[in-house]
This record gives structure tokens, C-alpha cells and sequence, in this order.
């Protein structure tokens, strides 16, 4: 994403080395117009199989089992993160730390999607999981079913004008000049074939704990070419008619229709999914304050969060004091010291030509961080 920055990723490769004491593994995976998506997911889950492979061994050349740390910004981040969500199965070698600085995590950008007030949002087409909004406690269905209950019995009021919505930071911090959203946009049109492929959950990894905001409309064209399929076939007079008027201009370039995409209703998702021996590993998320991905990768550590108390409730306790707040909070407080969210000045990008000594110094906490992380007593 940063352009020219080998060395600096050389640098933060060292410093993560120095501070964690730990070997480091870096996979070179491809992401560009020859290697789309879902080559870069492909060649990280290749290269973490690798790893597992061949480096944990120990002198005998036996398998070991192991807890491991994952780092990444921005794709990298987004990488990071998806095998972070699903390579924590227990039982075996798995990523038990993530560090990253300002992931994609949702490459559906809001710069496509016109405010809408919230009470006025559509529903998706397509059914989800839930239907708990994604801002909303999943825990607390007894609490929103009487909350709407008590909601019917009050009188209407007139309702008020409503006060615009604050500023995004994509909107805020657009020009940016270390990572603008033109150029934000611009990757995501490079790495991906089709607008649908950037809804896909191991893309976007935030879609693993919540629909998108936004569902891609197809234009009519789209519509009708599928239903000719079902149609019965043209007799040939007409066919021929349609033949001509296809060649008066037969060298004309053809520009297909794009689907656009159109504001939605989001809703929560549970993960990890019932049945499964995945845990969440501890998190350190950083988001830079004038990054126009601070929404997003404030919002992912909300839901990280979120996923990690209800989880674990759920595991220690089953459904029982689901509706227990002194339970909830006490679970809140949990998931918090599982996912450490670290607010920094400017875009705070690890790989930065001119990366000062606070810069080095982040770098080297999340180093330090890793190291007591990954240690064999840690719970």
C-alpha cells in the first residue's frame, strides 16, 4: 500500500525480531492485477501451513506444538487478521497473538454510500444470521423484547429533525497525504475482479461478526441476460433481426454495467461459530486518529470484543446468565484485556519513510507486547 518501503518493512521486521526475542517468519504473498483476490489469502494460508510445517520442529525433527503471533498493517493487517479469526482452533499449533496497525478489515468504503438517517435503512435482500442489529447486544434479547414491549405502550411523539451524522474519518481525513482514499480506492479496484468478491468474509474479516453495510444493486441488463436463459428459443427471422442490428456498430467498445452499491441495515453475526474449538487470540490494535480507517478499526475492535465476552460466557456458563448484567460486565471487562486498542497521533503507519523515535518506540512495544504474550503461562 505504502509504495517503495522495503526497507522500511526490513526495519520493522528487525525491531519485532529485537524486542520479542522470537523467531520471525515473513510470507511474501502476492496481491496486484495479475494476482487478485483471493490470491494474497491463498499464499498466507500456504505460507502459515509452511511455517507449521518446517520451522516447528524441534532437535529431533519432531513436530511441536506451539502458540504463535501474526503482525500486519493496512493489507498485511487485513491478511493478519483473517488468520487470526481462523487458525485459533484448540488442540494444536495455532496463532494465539495478532498485532495490527490499521487493517482493512471492511473493503466495502463508505465513499460510494450516501448517509442515510438509521431509522430510515433498508433491509438487505438477503437474510442473515441474526436479527440483532450489529450495533446492538446479542446477549440481551429479553431486554430489547421488553424494551420494545414498554416502547408501544408510550404515546407517539412528534418526531424531531435529526441532527445530521458527525463526520467519518473517511470523509474527515480523505486528503490525507500518507494514505488518501483515492489511493485506498484505487488498490481495492486493482486486487479485486468484481465489486462482490470484496464482501467476502476472508477479505473483509469484519464480516465474520457483522453483515456489510451495503448490498450491490445489479442493473436491470444483469436481470434480463439471466432470464433469456429460461425464455423459449427466437425463430430465425427475429434472430436474424437482432443479428443486424448487432453489427451496425460492431466495433463499438461494449461497456458493461456495474453493480452499485446501496446503503443496508447491518446486522450481528455470531463467531466463532457453535460447535467449534476456535479461541479468539489476545489482540493489539492500533488505529492512527487521522487515518481515514479509524472508524474501522475502532468498530473491529468493538466487535472483537464483543465476540470474545459473549463466547466466553457462553462457555463457562451456557445460556443461563445470559440476561445477568453483573455477568455481562464482568465478561466485558475480559474481553478488554484481551483486545488492546492503542489510539495514535497522525496515520501512525509502522512503514513510514520518516518514522520517528515514537514511531520506533511503537514498534518495539509491540515487539515486547508479543514476547509476554506467546509465553508458555500466559492465559
Amino acid at each position: 500500500m505504502i509504495p517503495d518501503c522495503a526497507e522500511e518493512e526490513e526495519r520493522v521486521i528487525l525491531l519485532l525480531r529485537e524486542a520479542s526475542g522470537a523467531t520471525v517468519a515473513r510470507i511474501n504473498y502476492r496481491a496486484s492485477t495479475t494476482h487478485p483476490y483471493p490470491t494474497p489469502c491463498h499464499d498466507v494460508l500456504f505460507g502459515y501451513d509452511w511455517i507449521r510445517e518446517h520451522l516447528l520442529r524441534d532437535e529431533f525433527e519432531r513436530p511441536l506444538l506451539a502458540r504463535m503471533g501474526v503482525c500486519g498493517e493496512l493489507v498485511g493487517g487485513s491478511l493478519a487478521s483473517m488468520l487470526a479469526l481462523t487458525e485459533c482452533q484448540l488442540g494444536g499449533s495455532r496463532i494465539g497473538a495478532a498485532a495490527v496497525n490499521s487493517p482493512i478489515v471492511d473493503w466495502v468504503f463508505p465513499d460510494e454510500l450516501p448517509l442515510v438517517d438509521a431509522e430510515e435503512l433498508p433491509e438487505p435482500n438477503a437474510p442473515d444470521e441474526t436479527t440483532f442489529p450489529a450495533n446492538s447486544d446479542m446477549a440481551s434479547s429479553l431486554a430489547v423484547a421488553l424494551q420494545a414491549e414498554a416502547l408501544e405502550q408510550i404515546p407517539k411523539r412528534k418526531k424531531r429533525t435529526p441532527k445530521p451524522p458527525a463526520p467519518t474519518s473517511w470523509q474527515l481525513y480523505g486528503d490525507n497525504v500518507v494514505l488518501p482514499t483515492l489511493t485506498l480506492s484505487a488498490e481495492r479496484d486493482m486486487l479485486f475482479l468484481k465489486p462482490e468478491h470484496y464482501f467476502d468474509r476472508f477479505a473483509s474479516p469484519i464480516h465474520l461478526f457483522r453483515s456489510p453495510h451495503a448490498q450491490l444493486i445489479y442493473p436491470p441488463s444483469d436481470d434480463m441476460l439471466a432470464s433469456v436463459q429460461h425464455l423459449e428459443p427466437l425463430d430465425f427471422e427475429t434472430q436474424m433481426s437482432l443479428n443486424h442490428y448487432a453489427t451496425v456498430d460492431e466495433h463499438a467498445p461494449v461497456i458493461p454495467e456495474l453493480p452499485t452499491l446501496a446503503r443496508c441495515r447491518a446486522y450481528a453475526r455470531g463467531y466463532p461459530p457453535a460447535g467449534t474449538r476456535l479461541v479468539l487470540p489476545v489482540w493489539n490494535i492500533m488505529a492512527g486518529l487521522e487515518s481515514p480507517l479509524y472508524d474501522q478499526t475502532t468498530e473491529f475492535a468493538k466487535t472483537v470484543r464483543r465476540s470474545i465476552a459473549r463466547h466466553t460466557l457462553r462457555t463457562r456458563h451456557g445460556r443461563s446468565r445470559w440476561h445477568d448484567e453483573t455477568e455481562k460486565q464482568q465478561y466485558a471487562e475480559y474481553a478488554l484485556g484481551r483486545v488492546q486498542l492503542e489510539k495514535c497521533p497522525g496515520t501512525a503507519l509502522w512503514t513510514l519513510p520518516d518514522n520517528d523515535a515514537d514511531g520506533t518506540a511503537q514498534i518495539r512495544s509491540v515487539g515486547a507486547w508479543m514476547k509476554e504474550r506467546l509465553k508458555l503461562d500466559f492465559t
